[in-house]
């Protein structure tokens, strides 16, 4: 065998393309080019203009809207997360004391909806005619309802049409300059004062004056609120505290009103006390 045939045969056969084949190949690629250009031309503008919904992302909202407290000569009434539970607590403050002249707003702290109904239940002949809420959104807050005809002493019964089991009452009490909230009152302060500071609802931020108070059983504490939001001194150490509020709870304090805290049944002892809106709030009191 010559030393050609070896070579032969140790060698690969190489295929070329011939000019013609890619001369074709490269035509399928650039009529195919040419295609997709003539349709998505003149479509890009709008294409870029709304891109599919995948790529339009939205930044998450971080702070939820906030409902704006009652303004001044207005009760604000809560209906409290899981009041339709039946044997949960429903409305506080309950009884609340309501000033001759003062509107009524219920606001709802629940996930569901719920009313305040006036009656004593839905057997009750006159249920609804003094006043009717309507359905109030889990978060929102009822329009300001105008107690006609009421007078001091009187006391009015309502209801939840939805949960017929969540029942409450007002009572009605004499007139007070400036109006109520939730239990507040207005007048100038007397005797052992809490001072709720300009500023308190900012964690770390002083909020009660003094912070320690020391008063006497059977005195009346008056409670400031010299901020611009709402404000509770709720007896307790914070929202887990079993007994919370069973000692004193002034409820919902709007900015600029005050409200009292009886202590006649308050036996001697140091209690902690806290903001229920904001439960960074803490302070205490001694009772002699």
């Amino acid at each position: 065998m010559s030393s050609h045939d070896e070579h032969s045969h140790e060698k690969e056969p190489i295929i070329i393309t011939s000019p013609r084949r890619m001369a074709k190949g490269l035509a399928i690629v650039i009529v195919t080019l040419a295609v997709g250009a003539a349709i998505l031309i003149p479509f890009f503008d709008d294409m870029y203009k709304n891109p599919p919904p995948v790529t339009q992302i939205k930044k998450p909202t971080t702070t939820p809207p906030t409902t704006p407290p009652a303004e001044a000569g207005t009760t604000l009434i809560s209906i409290l997360e899981g009041a339709s539970a039946q044997g949960s607590d429903d409305y506080k403050p309950d009884p609340a004391e309501v000033p001759v002249g003062n509107k009524v707003v219920w606001q709802n702290d629940d996930s569901v909806p719920h009313t305040a109904t006036s009656g004593t239940g839905p057997e009750d002949a006159n249920k609804g005619k003094l006043f009717d809420t309507s359905y109030i959104n889990g978060g929102e807050k009822s329009k300001a309802i105008e107690l006609t005809g009421a007078k001091e002493g009187d006391t009015i019964s309502y209801f939840c049409t939805v949960h017929p089991y969540m029942k409450g009452e007002i009572k009605v009490t004499a007139a007070q300059a400036g109006g109520q909230t939730g239990g507040a009152t207005g007048g100038t302060a007397a005797g052992p004062t809490i001072k709720i500071l300009e500023g308190a609802s900012a964690q770390g931020s002083p909020a009660y004056d003094p912070q320690e108070l020391t008063a006497k059983k059977g005195d009346t504490v008056q409670v400031i609120n010299q901020d611009t939001v709402p404000h509770t001194v709720t007896s307790g150490k914070d929202m887990s505290d079993p007994d919370k509020g069973k000692l004193f709870d002034t409820s919902y304090i709007m900015g600029g009103e005050s409200a009292k805290i009886d202590l006649s049944k308050v036996d001697p002892g140091e209690y902690n006390y806290f903001c229920e809106v904001h439960p960074y709030m803490q302070g205490k009191m001694k009772v002699e």
